[in-house]
């Protein structure tokens, strides 16, 4: 990676998390023109290098269902979608999501419904899902969704495999180098100030992430960033417990998947600590070990016999309604953004570089409308409803 500064370029991203980087790697794999990604520490070094990475197909709305599978599909077939030599070390365990008696219709209608749209996603009872987990207990369970093609990935090597891959054809990544704000003459982008350095650009991107509204402000863009920290644990599985599915429990409102060897992830979906992205607790706190302890041996009573082994923490870029703001920022011609994901973002990363590029350099996405993730939608008071598993089924889903 060479940290050279070119003081000229025709497109400047802003961030090198999985999104930055895919972004780099399709305008480089279009032959946009002089790509420069600058990341203020190096690939993968914020939220995405603490994602629990898993990659799945199936959510309540139409659009992230279709832009998880599609992703999803490249990350099964990565050599020939990507190329390369990066690898982003996908695990096809495959992928449950559970839901109780109240949330169960919800369940059956968001999966027919991803059904609908091409998503390889069936639904199973408890029955059948204690026969593909054995040591699961699922006296709570009614309904459950599963996806045989899904799984998790490393969320530093697919970062780094997108980045190298860029630079491969043609893009030039800068790491250890901030970016002080984003220049505008009128209402026109054109560059970026980094540490006392003018870089001339017609298209600024926003990939910022947990910092990317304090590049908007100045602008007079107004977009909330809570830094939500969320906190995972590693317990080692006993004796005679392999590898299971990865499971998102709507019941305890939990998630969990295999690590490398006999670990398993274990964290819970909703957090509401909001912390200092610059200083903050990277461990976990010893009550949330415990707590999470008793959850994952309810789901897994063989866990009783296990080791829990610490754990760690990291940050989502929590928007208000929990989405991320994409595409165009009005009123800047030249200005664009891919941040905010609060959480759900790294699955669809292969895929969003290739429609954030199209929608720079032909105006939309030919396939995708982003229209429902414009930063305006804040103060319209439009904001984007929950897409979870067996979120209430809402007109805005059909996106």
């Amino acid at each position: 990676m060479t940290t050279d500064v070119p003081r000229t370029a025709d497109f400047v991203i802003i961030g090198g998390g999985v999104h930055g980087a895919s972004l780099a790697f399709h305008l480089a794999r279009k032959k946009a023109g002089r790509v420069l990604l600058i990341e203020k520490k190096f690939i993968a070094s914020g939220p995405t290098g603490r994602s629990t990475a898993l990659v799945r197909r199936f959510y309540a709305m139409d659009f992230f269902t279709r832009t998880a599978s599609a992703a999803a599909e490249m990350f099964r077939h990565w050599k020939d979608v990507v190329g390369g030599d990066g690898d982003p070390g996908f695990q096809q365990v495959g992928m449950l999501a559970l839901a109780g008696p109240d949330n169960a219709p919800n369940l059956r209608h968001n999966a027919m419904q991803a059904q609908k749209v091409g998503a390889r996603v069936q639904l199973i009872s408890p029955a059948e899902v204690k026969a593909l987990v054995p040591a699961a207990n699922v006296d709570d369970v009614a309904l459950a969704s599963y996806e045989a093609e899904s799984g998790y990935a490393d969320p530093s090597s697919t970062a780094n495999a997108l980045a190298n891959r860029a630079r491969d054809l043609g893009a030039t990544l800068v790491q250890y180098r901030h970016v002080d704000a984003i220049r505008t003459a009128g209402q026109k982008v054109v560059g970026v100030r980094s540490e006392g350095i003018d870089i001339d650009a017609p298209v600024v991107v926003n990939c910022a992430g947990l910092w990317a509204d304090r590049l908007l402000r100045p602008l007079g863009v107004e977009v909330s960033i809570k830094p939500e920290r969320h906190q995972m644990c590693f317990f080692r599985r006993p004796s005679g417990f392999g590898v299971h599915p990865a499971v998102a429990d709507s019941v305890q409102m939990t998630y969990m998947r295999p690590e490398h060897g006999d670990l398993t992830i274990h964290g819970k979906l909703v957090y509401d600590e909001i912390v200092d992205p610059d200083s903050y607790n990277e461990g976990a706190d010893p009550d949330q070990i415990v707590k999470n302890a008793e959850l994952i041996a309810h789901r897994f009573p063989v866990m009783e016999h296990g080791l829990a082994m610490g754990g760690y923490s990291g940050l989502y870029d929590a928007t208000p309604d929990h989405h991320p703001v994409l595409g165009a920022i009005a009123p800047y011609e030249g200005l664009f953004a891919d941040f905010g994901w609060s959480g759900h973002g790294f699955k669809h990363s292969p895929l969003m570089g290739d429609i954030i590029s199209d929608v720079i350099l032909h105006g939309r996405a030919k396939d995708y409308d982003i229209t429902p993730f414009r930063w305006t939608r804040f103060r319209e008071n439009d904001l984007v409803p929950s897409a979870r598993w067996a979120a209430d089924p809402h007109p805005k889903h059909r996106v």
